[in-house]
């Protein structure tokens, strides 16, 4: 085969695996993360219209009596105010830090622009995000340790943030019956890489599906979907992309997936 022929159908192979992870994050869209970012949005909403309401209500009254600077209360008055308009201004930004997660991710989904990736802050955002989907918000325990001096690595926003989220999620629905449900993510420079570990007290992979995602060889079966075992072997599928190479354990009941990347070494590598 022509390496011409081989460049273009790992191309095919790599459009197609990322189509699936896409799709599959589109599937939950409607029925899972729209719920949730109403729920998220709500709560701040609620509280900012309350408060506007209450301030404009006591200043009405206020301004109405004409011994206002000479009543005792007057100051008491002015603090209550003051505790209105900081709470307001608590709540905007709340939907503020909401928008900006909400755009930090469909950004990240959207920029198929080779660069370097904070891995750290890519899974900050992708925790933040994830709290839109309400069973991961108020059913799991999470635990984040993030290296925020963790070295850049090259790829797109896109396969990153595609490729983590759904080793995240997989991770998520492993621990469905489990009791407490506990996630622990990390980040850190190990072995001269940047790694990534996601940590859950569920269900294992089993040895066949180890065996599967740690074979670099294998090839994708588009049969499998975007979701469980499928979307799991797109992930890490999508991750060798960049040079990603991967460790699976379970210990005690911690099951671990470390997703070990190597980092940019030059200054203008990501434009080789």
């Amino acid at each position: 085969m022509k390496i011409a022929d081989r460049e273009d159908n790992k191309n095919m192979h790599y459009q197609e695996i990322h189509g699936v992870l896409e799709r599959a994050f589109q599937d939950t869209f409607v029925e899972e993360l729209v719920p949730g970012v109403i729920h998220n949005f709500a709560n701040p909403l609620n509280g900012v219209m309350g408060r506007s309401r209450l301030l404009q209500r006591r200043l009405t009254d206020f301004m109405k009596r004409a011994d206002a600077e000479n009543d005792k209360s007057y100051q008491e008055h002015n603090k209550k105010l003051v505790r209105d308009v900081d709470s307001i201004a608590h709540e905007a930004d709340r939907l503020s830090d909401l928008l900006q997660t909400v755009a930090g991710k469909f950004c990240a989904i959207g920029d198929r622009t080779v660069q370097k990736v904070n891995l750290s802050d890519l899974i900050d955002m992708e925790m933040r995000f994830f709290d839109f989907y309400l069973d991961f918000k108020h059913s799991v325990k999470k635990t984040l340790q993030l290296d925020r001096e963790l070295p850049e690595v090259k790829g797109t926003p896109t396969d990153y943030s595609l490729a983590l989220s759904t080793i995240i999620r997989y991770a998520t629905v492993a621990m469905k019956d489990s009791i407490p449900k506990e996630l622990h993510i990390s980040t850190q420079f190990e072995k001269g890489q940047a790694c990534v570990k996601i940590q859950n007290r569920g269900v294992p992979i089993s040895g066949d599906l180890k065996r599967l995602l740690l074979d670099e060889t294998q090839g994708y079966a588009s049969s499998l979907g975007g979701t469980g075992e499928g979307g799991l072997l797109c992930a890490f599928s999508l991750l060798r992309r960049w040079g990603a190479g991967f460790d699976i354990s379970s210990e005690n009941g911690l099951n671990t997936i470390s997703v070990l990347i190597p980092p940019c070494q030059v200054k203008n590598q990501v434009e080789d």
